[in-house]
């Protein structure tokens, strides 16, 4: 499908910033930082881009410091204040198809001043959200089941449905059916 069509873009994003979108506060564990990862790893197949992320705290032991993690290359830094160092030096790395994901209106600014592109975190979050929608082993299948857990909510699937009690309603006169019809409504479930 490919997000960007003239020429490959290499995304640099902060991993922290997207936890914190989602709203993860506090210290967050190696596992959180490892899913986001393979989120992007999935990006990265699926839109044919490159990535690199900054993550603030120690490398992990699965995502060593400047290497490649399931095709998304890792960089880290100590502390939140040089986070900013750390994705303008990403940035500059990537060359002429990097592109900047933030929140901080200035930092934007000032990456734009400098000639390069850059993306909301909330758009960024899109494009993964979006791709992950099959991406837990069911298999692909866009927006479907978003909200009921995968759970299929088809009404044939789930049994007959319990008596209700009838309201009463004005009577209408029904139109009296030829044969053709009685045939065809024997072989389809009509709903009164």
């Amino acid at each position: 499908m490919g997000l960007f069509s003239t020429k490959t873009r290499t995304m640099v994003v902060s991993i922290d910033a997207i936890l914190k979108s989602k709203g993860v506060r506090g210290s967050v564990a190696p596992r959180q930082h490892l899913q986001i990862l393979r989120s992007l790893s999935r990006l990265v197949q699926r839109e044919k881009m490159k990535v690199t992320a900054v993550i603030v705290g120690e490398p992990l032991n699965k995502a060593p410091h400047n290497k490649v993690f399931d095709n998304v290359r890792v960089r880290y830094t100590k502390s939140d204040d040089k986070i900013v160092g750390e994705l303008l030096k990403s940035l500059s790395q990537a060359g002429s198809g990097g592109v900047l994901v933030t929140d901080d209106v200035d930092l934007e600014k000032k990456v734009i001043r400098g000639g390069k592109d850059t993306l909301r975190i909330s758009t960024f979050r899109k494009l993964i959200d979006d791709g992950n929608d099959g991406g837990n082993g069911q298999g692909g299948g866009g927006n479907r089941d978003r909200n009921n857990g995968g759970r299929n909510n088809n009404r044939r699937d789930r049994g007959p449905r319990p008596e209700r009690k009838k309201q009463s309603r004005p009577q209408q006169k029904k139109p009296e059916k030829i044969p053709e019809q009685d045939e065809i409504s024997q072989m389809i479930d009509l709903v009164d």
